[in-house]
This record gives C-alpha cells, sequence and structure tokens, in this order.
C-alpha cells in the first residue's frame, strides 16, 4: 500500500498525543521554597548568597513592578520605568490618585501600587524538601524583609559588618517560611552560623584562598550560575506601553482626571540608565594576585557543622 504519510503526520493514523495541550513551561532556574511544600507547614532550607561572576556589582537586582488589575481585559504584570530611574505613567497615575481630594480617587490607587523584588543567585545548601536541588545554583527572588536582614547585616548597628554575597566570608541563611493568611512569611528567617567560606558541591571543607580554588570558584560559577540577566528591568515596548495605556482607561472611571493622565502619557522613555561594567576581568585579577593561604583550622568537619546548623532551624 502507499505510504500516506505527509509532512505533519498521517491523517489516518493520528497521534493522541499531538492533541493534548502541552504543559505549561515552568521556570527551573527559580528556587522556590513554598511552605505547602515543607513540612507541617513550614519550608526549612540553608542558602548562601553568591556573587553574579558577569558583575559581581550587580549581584542583588532591585526591580519595581506593577500588578495591573484590568477589570475587563485581564491582569498583568509590568516592570515600573522608576526601577531605572525612568518617567513612569503607572507611578505618575499612583500619586495622582493619592493625593486627590476624593476619597473614590485615593481608593483607586491601590490599582497602580508599585511593588518591589530582589533577585540574587544563592547555592542551595540543605533542603530535605527538595534533596535534588543541594549543591545547585539557582535564582531566589525575594522581598523588602529579606533585603532588610541583607542590610542589617551589611550595615550593622553594633558589631562588624558581613557581606552574605563574599566568598570566603559570606554567611549561610536560614529559610523558615510560613504562611501568613494565603502569602508566605519570612519573618523567621535569618542568617546563622559564623563568617566563612563556601563549600563547592561534592567537597567536604570549605575553599582556600589560593588561586586554583579560586579558579575552581569561577569556573563553578561560570558553568552553574542561570543568567541573571534574565531578572533585569525589560524596557517597554509599544505594545506594552498601549495594553497599560488601555488598562488605565478600562480601570478609571470616565472623566477629567482620566482625561489629563491619558493625554499626559507619552512614549518618551526617556535616556537608557548607563550600562554597569562587568566584573569578570576584575575577578580574574583578583585571581592572579591571590596569594597562597594556610588552610583554616576546622573545629570538626564542615559537613557536620551544616548538618547541626540545619537541625537546629
Amino acid at each position: 500500500m502507499e505510504n500516506l504519510n505527509i509532512e505533519g503526520g498521517d491523517i489516518f493514523n493520528l497521534n493522541q498525543e499531538s492533541f493534548v495541550n502541552p504543559p505549561k513551561k515552568t521556570n527551573n532556574t527559580l528556587y522556590k521554597p513554598d511552605p505547602d511544600n515543607g513540612r507541617e507547614g513550614v519550608y526549612k532550607a540553608l542558602i548562601r548568597f553568591l556573587p553574579w561572576h558577569k558583575n559581581a556589582n550587580n549581584s542583588k537586582i532591585r526591580k519595581y513592578y506593577v500588578w495591573v488589575n484590568d477589570p475587563i481585559d485581564g491582569a498583568f504584570s509590568v516592570d515600573c520605568p522608576s526601577t531605572v530611574g525612568k518617567k513612569s505613567i503607572l507611578k505618575d497615575t499612583y500619586w495622582r490618585l493619592k493625593n486627590s481630594t476624593s476619597a473614590a480617587e485615593q481608593a483607586q490607587a491601590e490599582n497602580f501600587s508599585r511593588a518591589e523584588n530582589f533577585y540574587s543567585l544563592v547555592q542551595i545548601v540543605k533542603d530535605a524538601n527538595a534533596p535534588e536541588l543541594e549543591g545547585k545554583i539557582m535564582v531566589f527572588k525575594f522581598g523588602k524583609k529579606i533585603n532588610d536582614k541583607i542590610e542589617a547585616l551589611l550595615k550593622p548597628a553594633y558589631g562588624a559588618p558581613c557581606n552574605p554575597y563574599d566568598l570566603f566570608e559570606g554567611k549561610l541563611f536560614a529559610l523558615n517560611v510560613t504562611k501568613k493568611q494565603k502569602w508566605p512569611n519570612y519573618d523567621t528567617c535569618d542568617f546563622v552560623g559564623d563568617k566563612g567560606a563556601i563549600i563547592l558541591p561534592g567537597a567536604q571543607e570549605p575553599i582556600q584562598k589560593t588561586k586554583e580554588d579560586m579558579e575552581r570558584v569561577l569556573n563553578w560559577l561560570r558553568e552553574s550560575s542561570p543568567d541573571l540577566s534574565a531578572y533585569e528591568y525589560k524596557e517597554w515596548t509599544d505594545e506594552t506601553h498601549n495594553k497599560v495605556i488601555k488598562a488605565i482607561n478600562n480601570i478609571l472611571p470616565q472623566g477629567k482626571m482620566t482625561e489629563e493622565i491619558l493625554n499626559e502619557a507619552s512614549k518618551d522613555r526617556s535616556a537608557a540608565p548607563k550600562p554597569v561594567a562587568s566584573a569578570a576581568d576584575a575577578v580574574n585579577e583578583v585571581i592572579k594576585a591571590a596569594e597562597p593561604a594556610a588552610p583554616a583550622k576546622q573545629p570538626q568537619s564542615a559537613a557536620k557543622n551544616l548538618d547541626d546548623l540545619y537541625a537546629g532551624l
């Protein structure tokens, strides 16, 4: 019998799987400590903040976004141009409504309220909920509460400062994520233990300040780090701009203020922010200049210390 297969499949022997909607794509680089996946409603883990080898000075990405609750076309999230110091119709609309003498207009301001997120690379040191992630480098999204703890460590009211991103003198961060109402709560998360160097996957002891170890770390970061730039501010396209303008029109009642807001909306996005220079060359210079250092004494094995810290969460 003549082969009846044609490009795109055999119409007489249909493949059932091709008619099933494919599963939604998931972001496998984003670390999500969800208390619903923890034990007894608490997600416990130990992580270590890491520098971004492509741009060490931008190891913590800060971004404003707005959840626009369009009642007609559906809600959506959009990066706020104020993240990079640009004029933002969303921010302007918020403050215009917030400062209104009308209670109804003040209430509408919350539809344009900014939220703040931070993104950093982290090493998953210990996670009994997802042991397959241990040792991996992932992107951790966090909010103001955890950022405040980072800032407090960098600039403490008392005692010596500590940079949690430092590969040799950083600290572990203990996650104790609970749920408050329907949202994850990070109140009891904090930095734990003493300052120390990172432990590479498969190793038992922390790295030392030797050229060999520093090269190993840099290679590990290069090969294993997700692309943190994917979480930086996204410049608005004309499509995004028009979508926001349409949403404003859908959310706000027709009137003088709405007309003024829409008339003031401009496609002029102002000048682009100055690019941040890559720190990869600086890292290489540090490696070249490194002097071999004597290994620090360990009171007990580092691996055992991690187990003790995790058990104490």
